[in-house]
């Protein structure tokens, strides 16, 4: 291991700390209310993440799954945050049909469909065996 490979996985590490704190953000800014209008922030926020967070952490460390770190730990916050009730019974993402809801679900499905083609955008083609060949000569 190189002395700046600890560094630049170090760097993928706090990126997928980022990536779970900006799920928490966004989770919070789904009932965003200016007067009686949902102001959609958390959709912006996760199409902006998920498409920033990847391409960074891809850059520090050059493999898929340095680019896939930042989106795994979002889409598993956004999950938790969906799935699980507080003991009052509350939830964090509203799950009944109103404008809030559309909302959870634009920034769920949105930062889910941008992280996934970032990362598949990100992932260099497979080599063919003359591609291969000529790059061990």
């Amino acid at each position: 291991m190189r002395s700046g490979d600890w560094l630049a996985r170090s760097g993928v590490a706090v990126l997928a700390l980022c990536g779970g704190l900006s799920a928490v953000l966004e989770a919070l800014l789904v009932p965003l209310y200016i007067g009686s209008v949902v102001i959609p922030v958390a959709v912006v926020l996760a199409l902006a993440g998920n498409a920033v967070l990847p391409r960074l952490a891809r850059s520090l460390v050059p493999t898929t799954a340095a680019a896939l770190a930042p989106f795994g730990v979002w889409l598993i916050v956004m999950v938790v945050f969906g799935v699980l009730a507080r003991p009052e019974g509350d939830v964090v993402l509203p799950a009944s049909p109103t404008s809030a809801a559309l909302v959870t679900y634009g920034a769920l499905l949105g930062g889910a469909l941008v992280g996934t083609v970032t990362i598949v955008w990100l992932t260099p083609p497979p080599l063919t065996k003359e591609k291969a060949g000529a790059a061990r000569r």
